[in-house]
């Protein structure tokens, strides 16, 4: 199988027949299927002739002859793939698109393989956790013609089964069964990504985990099914595990083709996962506080229509950190996250449409003091610009800064020095 890793807005997928890491004619075909049915008019890749890359979609496309690995496009650490792969599962773990807390040991151990192999990695050994504690049993109605009473007696299909034979009952009762459609989800997924286990500890695991499974009847399981599984006391214990299952299952829906070449997927919008992620971070943050945080606020507009005597033009920043005066919110910060590089060889790279957008909300929120776009830190040392909005009242100020992501307390540490301590 083809193990083919690229970056985001970077590197290109051909069509070469001949190259270890190109596309065959039908792998290209399904791909773009692929991207159709699950991407239309959306701006996520870029094609030319026979070839194709990913704008703004991180993650794992795997096929039935080929794995995709598509990395961010921000190179965070300098050329350290292990530590720029911890950030992204830092981000994931925390916005929970990776529905599985994962601790600095855990994040140390899958920094150094692919995104596919974490994903199955996660859900065996997430699945293989929850059941020693246990395989999920609930009660499933059943039917039988039976020597003895049970449950309560079916009259009319008792005397159409049992005319010539009243030794038999036909009855219909409960009985604690494994075949729930909890574990039939979970059995679905695990079916789909056993092919694609190489470790010989996780197949070992898996073929264990079919073993428990024995008596849970292998079911086709859509968005409808999954959404009816209900979470309770005793079976709390896989909610993570069963996300991750629903995510497996979901992606498995955009197959393409006869052959289905597609076996499953695992994508994510960058500018979408650090925007959560900054947001995550600040709520934990801010919990302590008195402060309040609103996330894409749409409470402004820019201009009023002369004519109409209407708002125009809505203002959406992705946070507003607000001080509490007589339980009214008073703006007093405006932040928007960019996931793009502030510095290339210690150079600012900062678009000036950004600069403007800023000035747009600084204006608009009459008592916000600063203005903050927040990029990632680059390992890259370099002044950052804070700029004075002249003729202020009050003073303000729009200023560029940066956050560390390979983790979250170094992410809100960031944070607060920049909030509260400058």
């Amino acid at each position: 199988m083809k193990n083919i890793s690229i970056r985001e807005a970077y590197d290109w997928l051909y069509v070469d027949d001949q190259d270890p890491n190109g596309f065959t004619n039908i792998e290209w075909e399904h791909l773009l299927q692929f991207v159709e049915q699950k991407y239309k008019n959306e701006n996520v890749v870029e094609m030319g002739i026979r070839r194709i890359r990913f704008i703004n979609l991180v993650g794992v496309i795997q096929l039935k002859t080929a794995r995709i690995e598509i990395l961010p496009k921000l190179d965070l650490h300098q050329g350290d793939t292990s530590l720029n792969r911890r950030s992204l599962l830092n981000m994931l773990s925390i916005t929970k698109q990776l529905p599985v807390q994962l601790n600095d040991r855990t994040l140390s151990e899958l920094e150094k393989i692919d995104l596919s192999h974490v994903l199955v990695y996660l859900f065996i050994t997430e699945l293989y956790k929850a059941l020693k504690r246990g395989l999920y049993r609930g009660y499933c109605s059943k039917t039988e013609n039976m020597k003895n009473l049970k449950g309560r007696l079916l009259v009319s299909q008792h005397i159409r089964k049992n005319a010539f034979n009243p030794v038999n009952a036909f009855c219909e009762y409960d009985e604690l069964s494994p075949n729930v459609q909890l574990n039939q989800v979970l059995k679905a997924a695990l079916k789909i990504i056993y092919p694609f286990v190489q470790h010989s500890t996780l197949r070992t695991q898996t073929l264990m985990i079919f073993e428990m499974f024995d008596e849970v009847d292998d079911v086709y399981s859509n968005t409808f099914t999954m959404e009816k599984i209900q979470i309770n006391r005793q079976n709390q214990h896989y909610e993570g595990v069963l996300q991750l299952a629903i995510a497996i299952i979901n992606s498995t829906s955009m197959s393409t083709g006869v052959n289905k070449q597609i076996a499953f997927t695992f994508l994510f919008k960058m500018n979408d996962l650090y925007e959560g992620y900054v947001g995550e971070c600040l709520k934990r943050m801010l919990a302590p506080t008195s402060y309040k945080l609103d996330l894409q606020h749409k409470e402004k507009r820019l201009l009023v229509n002369v004519h109409s005597r209407r708002e125009n033009i809505l203002l959406k920043p992705d946070f507003i950190l607000s001080k509490m005066e007589q339980n009214e919110p008073i703006p007093m910060v405006i932040m928007d996250t960019k996931w793009k590089r502030i510095l290339v060889n210690s150079h600012l790279n900062y678009d000036q449409g950004d600069i403007y957008q800023m000035y747009a909300y600084i204006t608009a929120y009459k008592t916000a003091e600063r203005c903050i776009i927040l990029y990632p830190e680059i390992n890259e040392e370099s002044l950052l610009p804070r700029w004075l909005v002249p003729g202020s009242s009050p003073v303000k100020h729009i200023e560029v800064q940066t956050i560390r992501l390979d983790k979250a307390q170094h992410t809100i540490e960031d944070l607060g020095e920049l909030l509260f301590n400058l």
